[in-house]
């Protein structure tokens, strides 16, 4: 595996615009992200995310962080976000200069608000989440999936000779092929376990699939974002998004943000938007709403 030198790359992006505080000046002093480093990377992989809803496909690339503590499961635009935060070391700055840092990251190729933190704290699994205004924080027991591993079945993805394993997981069976060349006993999402990393992942309604996309070692700290969370149980969370993606401007009349008239003129006007979204854990509409 290659070396990933992103964090040389935020370096460099930092010095390349330096500070003016002439041009800055009077401007508010604010952090990008407030953070604990809790753990040190030793490789990174980036991994495509297929959902499948109303029959069309909407795609996330994720990035898995993985140190020998802790391991880490996130959007693509938060993680670029957050290894910004840490090359600017946590320090307070104009947040004109800081827009000007967050436009020079990639640009976004994922929707996702959840993060999840394994390992942290020791044996726990932390997932954090927004929905509207409300930033959530759900811990649970680092439970490992139990596998059921299929002897006599291979194939070769990226050049790597996978095999086949099945769990059963907060309501649905997962397939997934795991690379025993990769020695690291993870994979994305909360899958892991085996004896090589998962490359491959989907459920047996194919509704979810984690594709590997590419993997290399670096040596990087993997930050937990600070934050005035609000504890809820994990599924609780689920039900709150689903009912918040079933109907965005009925969830934001509900919130205070804007009032019904603000929202539209007349009911004729109305738009009923939705968010794409079908939960990883099986959750339905029905349970959602009670």
């Amino acid at each position: 595996m290659k070396q990933f030198p992103f964090y040389l790359l935020l370096a460099s992006m930092l010095l390349a615009l330096p500070l003016k505080a002439q041009e800055n000046k009077g401007a508010r002093l604010v952090p990008l992200i407030n953070f604990e480093v809790i753990d040190t990377a030793q490789l990174k992989a980036t991994y495509k995310y297929d959902f499948v809803d109303s029959a069309k496909t909407y795609t996330n690339m994720m990035v898995l962080l993985v140190g020998p503590k802790v391991q880490t499961f996130q959007g693509e635009a938060d993680y670029y976000i957050d290894s910004l935060g840490v090359t600017l070391e946590g320090k307070a700055y104009p947040t004109p200069y800081l827009t000007s840092k967050m436009n020079q990251c990639p640009p976004k190729r994922s929707n996702t608000e959840w993060k999840v933190y394994t390992g942290y704290p020791s044996g726990m699994v932390s997932i954090t989440d927004r929905v509207l205004a409300t930033r959530y924080l759900s811990e649970e027991r680092m439970d490992t999936p139990e596998w059921k591993i299929q002897k006599g079945y291979t194939k070769t993805i990226m050049g790597y000779t996978c095999y086949e394993a099945e769990t059963d997981l907060y309501g649905r069976h997962w397939i997934v092929w795991y690379a025993p060349q990769l020695q690291c006993s993870a994979g994305p999402w909360v899958l892991r376990g085996l004896p090589g990393l998962i490359v491959e992942a989907y459920d047996s309604e194919q509704i979810h699939r984690f594709s590997l996309e590419s993997v290399a070692s670096l040596k990087a700290p993997i930050p937990y974002v600070v934050s005035n969370y609000f504890m809820l149980p994990r599924d609780r969370v689920v039900k709150d998004y689903m009912r918040y993606a079933e109907d965005l401007d009925e969830s934001l009349i509900h919130s205070g943000m804007v009032t019904p008239e603000e929202m539209a003129i007349s009911e004729k006007k109305k738009n009923r938007r939705r968010i794409p979204f079908v939960p990883l854990r099986r959750i339905t509409m029905e349970e959602a709403r009670r």
